[in-house]
């Protein structure tokens, strides 16, 4: 049973963790006029997302609606401060800042983005996740062979990132 949740568990964090990169592509198109923004792993994916998308998930069955609602507030903006920290201070990148922003932490979460943050989980976990979680039901058995792999090329992912790009980020700061 728990290797059944952790397939699922997996499965929507990769959905969200790219949904993730498209909705900040898009974002960054918006504001800036080019999709692609800079990311940390070699692959389309933000983890962030993934993570605050299944936590809250998670949370919705056992927090009551006042609870959750307090909880899918928090939880973006915790996420992101905390990527923003790690990222800043072990590998010295700075993905965004919003210290231009009113009532900010640091530069970077702020209240508007929190805000938007809010929202943007509301329809994820009322809108978006019933017809994902529906998808799940529907391929879980061949989910069930395609997880190691994916499993894999994931945390593929994350070694070839702290390997190479230490390398890559010393010849951006120098």
């Amino acid at each position: 049973m728990l290797m059944e949740w952790f397939r699922s568990f997996f499965f929507y964090f990769l959905i969200y963790s790219f949904l993730g990169w498209i909705i900040e592509g898009l974002f960054t198109l918006a504001t800036k006029g080019y999709f692609i923004k800079p990311n940390f792993l070699f692959f389309p994916i933000k983890p962030m997302y993934g993570f605050a998308a299944v936590w809250l998930i998670e949370l919705k069955s056992i927090l009551p609606m006042g609870l959750f609602l307090i909880a899918a507030f928090f939880i973006p903006s915790i996420i992101e401060y905390l990527t923003a920290y790690v990222l800043s201070h072990l590998f010295h990148l700075k993905y965004w800042d919003y210290s231009h922003c009113a009532y900010q932490l640091s530069g970077y979460i702020c209240l508007r983005f929190s805000i938007y943050w809010f929202f943007l989980c509301l329809s994820l976990i009322y809108g978006l996740h019933p017809y994902v979680a529906y998808f799940y039901t529907q391929i879980h058995v061949f989910w069930f062979y395609f997880f190691p792999t994916s499993l894999f090329v994931f945390l593929t992912d994350l070694v070839l990132t702290f390997h190479h790009k230490p390398i890559y980020w010393s010849k951006q700061r120098s």
